[in-house]
């Protein structure tokens, strides 16, 4: 870094994921004198991206950015760089010889020493200061808090772009001289259950989870039977919680299923740690060391604690920043103490913003401090957190502002978490551009409030909890003609927007009725029932004409759906595809009449299954991976209501008399002839997921043939030359692959049992995984072994299609989006693997990263962000 020759204190953008690297550089900036400054993921938005680059640049003037070759590559659209490789720079530390008298940079303690961006930031971050005094007081007691000595054992994986993941998990016990593992974020979030077995494998003592994890993890094992007494689990002596509130009986059953899981549950015994921190404050500041399983309260949070040593805290009046208030009662919580940042790099109004007299830090959020505890009981700052992502309410508030029927102005958004939530939600507070008493009122409200709610979903994942249209002129704004969040909420729980919401419903009840039908006939007065169980509704809530995905429905329910449907109609299968082409009630009424007095027969084949149909934008085809099933796409379709119609292909052979495909040639005439009967001209859009993207250009490379305009091709984690990868799959290797897709095995038991199971009959390979899966996803899949041994097949008709498949030609532009793979490295997958598309692309190919892994990316956890990603680039390309 030296031979860079750039002045002592020069800032470096650090932009890794890797925390072995990150590692490496951090402490090669501090030895060189250098000043590191951690990059978070930068936004998949090109103007987005571009504008939070040009901030940066502007932040710190000539920084230097060091990167790896996939970060190098998303910031190459931007001039004025300096961008170094770490391999280049790892390289050349190979031949670099270190001079005998040379002294690594002495800092001073009030130096700079590591700059963090602010999180869940209002427009593009803030750089927060910290120095060597700042982090070393902050980590010294954090390690007496913790108790920490050098036999202590710390798991992380929180990256260390945070400054919990480089502070708190590295730092803290560096300092300690405790044994530290850590493993990628993606490893933990896609198998939770990792986890728990680093914890047994590793003897880990400490280790982090916020509540969503522990809420998905106590979801997730405990009705794994199979799985209790697996584990043993007595190193384990803290995890610490943060990031968003912790709630007490998910807490509780979290801790209540590590029990049932560890091979002794007496030896169970460790405290989870609520607390809370900042970037600002280093990380966690204040801590409760909690037995949830012997705590009773009546508050539905857990406590956060008191401060570490050093730390001070204190509730004030938020209107003047300084009033005390007394104990029990709420306001701002400030801090102050030897571990709270110095400054904001390069922006003195907000560091003297954020500051009152005697060093107390504002830190935005609502507290109360009781017989020395503090809870947090809202919030100040402009963010909403969900599932620990914190959000900014401003950019949210600008797209809800563009919806029509609202005032221009006169919208504001407020976090709020109502009682048994598991994670933060919000309200959104309006006035409507026309009478709430005018003539057309239902209408107008219904569809104001489907396009807020739709804009919600796909921003951040979760609709609001409510929607409060006010009368523009009973909507108070502040001298500074702001609409207050605080006054908002704070009259919503108090009730006196109840007349307000009152209306609203009635308005809403109105348009319903407008179109409502009543079940009529007993099938769907039957399937009524079934759908107010799946939605929590009122049975005579449910009309004849809902359509399952408009009212809510997942991948998951349509399996619930089917499940009690079957058992209800005494029928051997509701096939879910028929689920997907019947959503309407009415419809798939219809269709289980007909099954009752005809049975199961042959109808004619249908490649196209229509998984939403709302919205006046070009449609997406979307074609299936591998399995040949298009369930997979469900949760994705969802965020395209009311904004283009999503179609998905599935595969010939699933049900009785329809034969496999037997060549691509046939499958793509299959499914270009069906595109086109379904949207007769052009432009189209059409994508493909794994196995799916070669077919989807291979049917745009028709449809272009044809004369017709193909403005987008998706083709999501699939390299252009599959033959090696086809031959090398025989029925045994797809059986397991197939099983692992479908969730009856993990990833490493489909690659290490090949070998072993090749010696024997088919029926014995089948016999044996179906022995090995999960019996509650065998019943969330309606699964036999018949019906296993069928989709075996199927899925080795798919591969035998692409066994001599080399693709040749063009198509306008090939928009690739690339995830982990299944095998290898991300980097060597882009560049080696993805990358051979250009040659197929007349115009520029674009290379887009998507979070998640090959089989994960359209999970439920990860398809927020890719269909927004997705999303972005459809738009890009003006569709």
């Amino acid at each position: 870094m030296l031979e860079w020759g750039k002045p002592t204190r020069s800032v470096v953008v650090v932009y890794l994921t890797e925390h072995e690297d990150n590692m490496a550089v951090v402490w090669a900036c501090l030895l060189a004198g250098y000043v590191p400054f951690f990059q978070p993921a930068l936004s998949a938005h090109q103007a987005h991206k571009e504008g939070h680059v040009a901030h940066i640049k502007n932040l710190f003037g000539s920084a230097i950015w060091l990167t790896d070759e996939l970060g190098a590559e998303q910031i190459s659209t931007i001039s004025g760089l300096e961008v170094h490789l770490l391999s280049e720079l790892k390289a050349s530390a190979e031949t670099f010889n270190v001079s005998a008298d040379w002294v690594a940079y002495e800092a001073k303690a009030d130096d700079e020493a590591i700059l963090f961006s602010t999180s869940g930031s209002t427009g593009f971050s803030k750089a927060v200061v910290h120095t060597h005094r700042t982090i070393i007081a902050a980590c010294r007691a954090k390690g007496q808090s913790l108790g920490l000595t050098s036999k202590s054992r710390y798991l992380n994986w929180v990256g260390f772009d945070h400054v919990g993941g480089s502070l708190e998990m590295h730092i803290t016990p560096l300092l300690c001289g405790a044994s530290q593992l850590h493993v990628h974020v993606s490893a933990i979030l896609a198998d939770p259950l990792r986890l728990l077995r680093l914890i047994d494998e590793k003897s880990i003592e400490i280790t982090f989870a916020p509540n969503f994890l522990l809420s998905k993890l106590t979801r997730d094992l405990e009705k794994r039977t199979e799985l209790f007494g697996c584990f043993d689990l007595s190193s384990i002596k803290r995890i610490i919680s943060g990031g968003e509130a912790v709630v007490l009986k998910t807490a509780q059953a979290f801790v209540a299923t590590m029990k049932q899981l560890s091979k002794n549950p007496s030896t169970v015994s460790f405290i989870l740690s609520p607390g809370f921190g900042m970037t600002e404050t280093c990380a966690g500041c204040i801590y409760h060391l909690t037995d949830v399983l012997a705590t009773e309260t009546a508050r539905e949070f857990l406590d956060l604690g008191r401060p570490i040593d050093g730390c001070e805290m204190r509730i004030v009046d938020p209107a003047d920043g300084s009033t005390l208030r007394p104990d029990g009662k709420s306001g701002e919580l400030q801090v102050r103490g030897p571990m709270v940042f110095v400054r904001y790099y390069n922006n003195a109004e907000a560091t003297s913003s954020s500051f009152v007299d005697g060093g107390w830090y504002r830190t935005g959020d609502v507290g109360i401090i009781e017989n020395g505890i503090m809870r947090l009981s809202g919030r100040i700052k402009d963010t909403v957190i969900i599932h620990g992502v914190s959000h900014g309410i401003p950019e949210l508030e600008t797209h809800l502002q563009t919806v029509e029927g609202v005032t221009h102005s006169f919208l504001g958004v407020a976090p709020y978490r109502a009682p048994g939530q598991e994670t933060e939600g919000l309200i959104i507070f309006y006035s409507p551009t026309f009478d709430l008493d005018g003539a057309d009122a239902s209408a107008k409200l219904c569809a104001t409030h489907r396009a807020l709610r739709d804009i919600c979903v796909k921003m951040i994942g979760l609709p609001p909890q409510f929607v409060v249209p006010i009368p523009v002129n009973q909507m108070e704004k502040t001298t500074l003609g702001k609409l207050s969040r605080a006054y908002l909420i704070s009259l919503f729980k108090q009730g006196q927007l109840a007349k307000h919401i009152a209306r609203s419903e009635e308005l809403l009840s109105e348009a319903r009725d407008a179109t409502f039908v009543a079940p009529s006939t007993e099938t769907e007065k039957a399937l009524a029932r079934i759908y107010a169980g799946i939605f929590n509704l009122a049975v005579d809530e449910v009309s004849a004409s809902d359509n399952f995905f408009e009212i809510g429905g997942t991948s998951i329910d349509i399996i619930r759906l089917k499940r009690e449907g079957e058992e209800y109609f005494n029928l051997p299968e509701i096939s879910a595809i028929k689920i997907l082409k019947h959503p309407v009630l009415s419809s798939l009424a219809n269709y289980i009449n007909s099954l009752l007095s005809q049975g199961t027969q042959t109808e004619e084949y249908d490649p196209i299954v229509p998984l939403q149909l709302s919205g006046s934008k070009l449609p997406i085809f979307f074609v299936h991976p591998g399995i040949g099933e298009v369930l997979v796409f469900v949760n994705l379709a969802k965020y395209f209501h009311n904004e283009r119609p999503f179609y998905a292909f599935r595969a010939r052979g699933f049900d009785a008399g329809h034969p496999y495909f037997t060549s691509m040639d046939e499958m793509v005439s299959c499914y270009t002839a069906a595109v086109k009967k379904t949207q007769a001209t052009g432009p189209y859009a059409i994508a493909g997921y794994s196995y799916g993207g070669v077919v989807a250009f291979e049917v745009a490379k028709r449809l272009e043939a044809m004369g017709d305009e193909v403005k987008f091709v998706g083709l999501v984690n699939i390299p252009p030359d599959i033959a090696p990868r086809m031959n090398e799959i025989d029925w045994t290797t797809g059986m397991l692959q197939l099983s692992a897709l479908l969730g009856l095995m993990s990833k490493d038991d489909a690659n290490n049992l090949a070998s072993p199971l090749k010696p024997l009959t088919r029926q014995e390979q089948l016999q044996f995984v179906w022995n090995m899966s999960p019996p509650e996803r065998i019943v969330e899949l309606q699964l036999t072994l018949e019906k296993l041994n069928k989709w075996a097949d199927l899925f080795a008709s798919i591969i035998d299609c692409g066994l001599d498949y080399s693709p040749s030609g063009s198509v306008a532009a090939l928009e690739v989006f690339y995830a982990i793979p299944l095998s290898g490295t991300k980097i060597d997958w882009l560049n080696n693997q993805l990358k051979p598309w250009s040659a197929f692309s007349r115009g520029e190919a674009s290379y887009t990263d998507v979070p998640g892994e090959h089989h994960t990316l359209m999970d439920l956890e990860h398809v927020p962000q890719f269909q927004k990603i997705f999303r972005s680039r459809l738009e890009a390309h003006g569709m």
